[in-house]
């Protein structure tokens, strides 16, 4: 009986080629590079170029998690991962943020760890009404076809953009008169204590781990969603969805 061949990410992308158009003609759709360890110096320097100008991650990985990446096919030793939508820079986007002092909600993920997850976060949001959703380059989830399909569609009409450093991200939100309110088990003050300011920016942070000691820091205040079984916490986008639609209420 032949074996049946598995199938390959439809969010990737492989061969030199296809990786340099990509990352020439569409670099906004690029999330990140793999590269063979054997690759031939030339073709590492070009990669290196043009993931630099676009702001891409590139990595250096073993031949052997392209050939189970691409089951196989000739990769030539580059690999990219896709978006199915445009991924703007931080700082374009804070650009096309409303002005202040008009009121604006933007949803920034602390390396959220499952698509499943991601993709209900940003369903919520645009839900709530927010204006956008950050994720972090590296250490959580690619918005990828997944993200796409469990956001119901969301991913593509929300503004998407991707943060190198979620801290300083945040200062450049603050910068830009908002408030950012980190979701942490371990703050004081319950989200409702009081209503949200016009301009929040909602911090959620990573399944399990919650948000990490220098992003909490960077917050302007923390607060916990009070629970009153033994259940302990509550799923990402479930906490995330509390947080979205407590701002919405406070603001109608």
């Amino acid at each position: 009986m032949r074996e049946e061949k598995a199938s390959v990410s439809e969010d990737i992308c492989w061969g030199r080629n296809p990786v340099f158009s990509l990352l020439e003609e569409s670099p906004e759709r690029c999330m990140k590079v793999l590269i063979s360890k054997t690759a031939q110096p030339h073709i590492k320097a070009r990669l290196q170029d043009l993931c630099r100008a676009a702001n891409i991650v590139l990595l250096t990985v073993d031949p052997a998690a392209l050939d189970k990446m691409t089951n196989k096919e000739n990769h030539q030793g580059v690999v990219a991962y896709m978006a199915p939508m445009k991924l703007w820079d931080a700082e374009e986007l804070i650009q096309m943020l409303p002005p202040a002092p008009e009121p604006a909600m933007v949803l920034l993920c602390d390396h959220l760890q499952d698509p499943h997850n991601l993709g209900a976060v940003i369903r919520s949001a645009e839900a709530a009404g927010a204006s956008a959703v950050m994720i972090p380059k590296r250490g959580g989830a690619l918005p990828t076809g997944t993200v796409v399909k469990t956001s119901a569609g969301a991913a593509l009409r929300l503004p998407l953009a991707k943060t190198g450093n979620v801290s300083q991200t945040i200062r450049l939100l603050q910068e830009a008169n908002f408030w950012v309110v980190g979701l942490s088990m371990d703050a004081e003050e319950t989200l409702f204590k009081e209503d949200m300011p016009p301009r929040v920016v909602i911090v959620i942070g990573a399944e399990g781990d919650g948000l990490g000691r220098a992003v909490a820091k960077s917050c302007d205040e923390l607060r916990h969603i009070p629970m009153a079984g033994k259940t302990g916490s509550l799923n990402a986008s479930v906490a995330a969805a509390l947080a979205l639609f407590e701002y919405t209420r406070s603001r109608r």
